[in-house]
């Protein structure tokens, strides 16, 4: 795999968030990823995009950067606290924390100065 970037800003509105998919789905094909791992990333960006929550302004932004051994994604800006009490529950329902480290191995919220932004990335084993 190369290096390449996509960022993509749609209304924060379900209507919207199939496009997002859509793109993620695209991106997936072109790197001939398996679909369970197409899977994971779509189910990861459904869970946040969907979350009402979550949203700190009319857009959403989703980056995504495709790096050698993996895809990493930023969505955001977002409701940084929200995300983050989210993130730290524990108890007997699926978490957000407990579903997004179930599908990619890394999870991270950053502060930005438009807000907060959840990163993500999904490891992706290399063809030998």
């Amino acid at each position: 795999m190369t290096a390449a970037d996509i960022r993509l800003k749609i209304p924060h509105e379900k209507p919207y968030h199939g496009i997002a998919r859509l793109v993620v789905g695209g991106l997936a094909a072109r790197l001939d990823l398996s679909y369970e791992h197409l899977d994971d990333l779509q189910l990861a960006l459904g869970t946040v995009l969907e979350n009402e929550g979550y949203s700190q302004s009319a857009e959403v932004t989703v980056e995504l950067r495709v790096r050698e051994g993996g895809v990493e994604m930023a969505i955001g800006p977002l409701h940084a606290t929200e995300v983050r009490t989210d993130l730290e529950k524990n108890g007997d329902a699926v978490s957000l924390s407990r579903l997004l480290s179930t599908v990619v191995e890394r999870v991270e919220l950053e502060q930005r100065a438009d807000g907060g932004w959840l990163h993500l990335e999904k490891r992706i084993p290399q063809a030998g």
